[in-house]
């Protein structure tokens, strides 16, 4: 027989086999759909790409293809029955811990953060604020969900801090920056520029004599949005602390402005600037 025509029935077999245990997986996930959602849609794909390159008969494919239109209208039927429940069951483990869950698909809302739900890849992307800085990626499952938020939201709020060293380090961060930029004390500064050097200043002594990775000590753009909305004290002596909000200029790059909430509720603004004004009594 021809080589050729033994490479072409080796393919052939090597597609059946293929699309066989595709069938079959599809088959499996039915049992439990809602919770694999994704590998049904993976495997669809899977059987769709081998039918094209494939050279079986008519009557083959289109029994194939039949077969995944059905899945397919199924799918969507599924998505929906997985919307539902994934909700309600976050919403109740999310009260077990004292949050609410507001919004709606894709996007729903927790205290300071934002669940951006992906039902087609089946994963939740979690998110500081509006969508401004991504901290995790999980799989759509709720419980998974909820304990990675929870281990986040402790991580943030229950780090030491107290007003006083926090303010005069920023303020020190300010007067560095004022320096640095032949500005002077009362001048707008970008809050970028205070992050910089607030993150400096707060390492310990061990990272000012060997600066290693290991002797860093992480301060992130959320740890400073929030220590700026949970700063109750804004006055240091007789200076005040203002915090400027970003005009549209400033809202089109990410390092031009930080998001800082204003409630519990995942309220808030777009700052751009620091300053300190004098104030007197």
């Amino acid at each position: 027989m021809d080589e050729e025509v033994l490479k072409i029935l080796s393919k052939e077999k090597n597609n059946l086999q293929n699309i066989l245990k595709f069938a079959k997986n599809i088959n499996k996930y039915q049992n439990d759909p809602l919770n694999n959602l994704y590998k049904i849609k993976q495997e669809v794909v899977k059987i769709e790409k081998t039918l094209k390159q494939s050279k079986l008969e008519d009557f083959v494919k289109g029994e194939m293809e039949k077969f995944i239109q059905s899945i397919k209208s199924k799918v969507i039927e599924w998505e929906e029955d997985t919307k539902k429940t994934f909700g309600q069951k976050l919403e109740n483990e999310l009260r077990k811990l004292g949050f609410e869950l507001r919004g709606h698909y894709p996007l729903l809302k927790v205290s300071f953060y934002t669940l951006e739900v992906d039902l087609e890849n089946f994963k939740v992307l979690i998110w500081y604020g509006p969508q401004q800085e991504k901290l995790d990626t999980c799989k759509l499952v709720p419980e998974e969900v909820v304990k990675k938020l929870n281990t986040i939201h402790k991580k943030l709020t229950q780090r030491h801090f107290n007003d006083d060293e926090f303010l005069s380090k920023v303020y020190e961060a300010y007067r560095i920056s004022v320096y640095r930029q032949n500005k002077k004390i009362g001048d707008q500064i970008p809050i970028s520029d205070i992050l910089f050097e607030y993150v400096f200043l707060i390492q310990d002594k061990k990272f000012k004599i060997n600066p290693t990775k290991n002797n860093y000590k992480e301060y992130s753009r959320v740890f400073f949005s929030y220590d700026l909305y949970r700063l109750k004290e804004r006055r240091l002596n007789d200076m005040e602390l203002n915090l400027i909000t970003a005009t549209r200029a400033y809202t089109r790059k990410k390092s031009d402005f930080l998001w800082i909430p204003s409630n519990e509720k995942g309220d808030g603004n777009y700052i751009s600037h620091i300053k300190f004004r004098e104030v007197r009594t």
